[in-house]
């Protein structure tokens, strides 16, 4: 099999983006088109995700569905590419003034609650949104079924044991999309088990913080949490002001 090289590799991400746009704005789901398609809902996250490539007569029998052109995928990746390999090279500003945007994962009301209110005890400025299922939080990370005004999380807050489809799934989930893989996710749990910590580490969670039952306690470890993604490393999403 040829190596797959670079160019291509974004011009799959770059069709599998305008794939997502186009089936969002129309208000289909990933079970719809597959449905018209005649592939399984799978295929249609791997597009778009762009874990495969889409071969030509693909892309004619998804433009039929979609209503546009096969060109359509292509249009604008040249700016696209430019664009990338601008950033690539620039210095960029952290903004340590702006504020923290968290999503918080969480079922429980009152852990909700303590969280919240451990939050605006602390010394960073935070804007946090609460969903209360896996479901719903990876439609709202990739934009599907929600309309709040809220914009792209710093950092997500994930409890393990949410409904519908658990923190363990939805980790995986978000760390396989390439448009999701850079936020910061760091679980949040009553209890830890040895080896669900090890493999939330091996999916790449950021971070792995115990909820304890002192409030004090679980106070500090917050105030430590919110003033390291805000004012001690660099986020790509609090980054401005190119200067190169």
């Amino acid at each position: 099999m040829d190596e797959i090289t670079e160019p291509q590799k974004d011009l799959d991400h770059y069709i599998g983006k305008r794939l997502r746009e186009k089936r969002q704005k129309l208000g289909m789901t990933l079970t719809d088109l597959a449905e018209k398609l005649g592939v399984s809902h799978q295929q249609i996250q791997k597009y778009e995700q762009a874990q495969s490539r889409v071969s030509a007569i693909t892309l004619y029998h998804l433009g039929e569905i979609l209503g546009v052109e096969p060109s359509y995928f292509f249009q604008g990746f040249s700016a696209f590419k430019k664009k990338s390999e601008r950033l690539s090279g620039d210095i960029i500003v952290p903004d340590r003034e702006s504020v923290l945007n968290i999503l918080l994962v969480e079922d429980d009301a009152a852990d909700e609650l303590l969280t919240r209110r451990a939050f605006d005890e602390c010394s960073v400025d935070v804007n946090m949104f609460t969903v209360h299922d896996g479901v719903v939080a990876l439609d709202f990370l990739r934009n599907k079924s929600t309309s709040a005004d809220f914009p792209r999380p710093d950092i997500i807050l994930l409890d393990l044991n949410i409904p519908k489809r658990d923190g363990a799934t939805v980790l995986r989930e978000i760390k396989r999309d390439r448009e999701l893989s850079d936020i910061p996710v760091i679980i949040m749990t009553n209890s830890i088990n040895f080896q669900e910590m090890i493999a939330c580490y091996k999916a790449y969670a950021s971070g792995y913080i115990c909820k304890p039952f002192d409030y004090d306690v679980f106070q500090n470890s917050i105030e430590s949490l919110a003033s390291y993604w805000a004012k001690s490393v660099v986020l790509p999403s609090r980054s401005h002001g190119l200067l190169a």
